[in-house]
């Protein structure tokens, strides 16, 4: 099988937040990469967000105290449940994001990512995908 991913992805374990509509819930980011994040969480603290709506989710978290909040519009791609773990996880797209989220999440990429040298097309593709969303 082919990994047909279309940018960097930079394993984390950092604390964040997902919200919808006022309901906010504890996260645990395990993955993240310019146009995707996957998010670890409780069962019973995602029973809260109606995962049948169309309606954006935002990702918030930092990598560390002295590193800019980066928060992410998202839509949730995929949910994996596994019986022998605590946590769900959740695959999800990202949709939207400013362009200081742009700039800090790229930074904490580049600098925890083994390829020193990420390849420019990663953040020109994200900006053509930003510009398409905008419109």
């Amino acid at each position: 099988m082919t990994d047909k991913r279309q940018f960097q992805r930079v394993a984390l374990n950092v604390k964040g937040t997902l919200a919808h509509n006022g309901i906010c819930v504890d996260v645990i980011i395990s993955d993240v990469s310019l146009q995707g994040i996957k998010l670890k969480a409780e069962e019973a603290a995602l029973s809260n967000l109606p995962f049948d709506s169309h309606d954006p989710y935002v990702a918030t978290f930092q990598a560390n105290e002295e590193s800019p909040v980066i928060t992410l519009s998202i839509s949730q791609l995929y949910r994996h449940a596994d019986t022998r773990e605590e946590n769900v996880s959740l695959g999800c797209k990202v949709e939207q994001m400013s362009v200081e989220s742009i700039s800090a999440l790229r930074r904490l990429i580049t600098l925890n990512s083994d390829d020193a040298s990420i390849d420019e097309k990663d953040l020109n593709a994200l900006v053509n995908a930003v510009y398409q969303g905008a419109n």
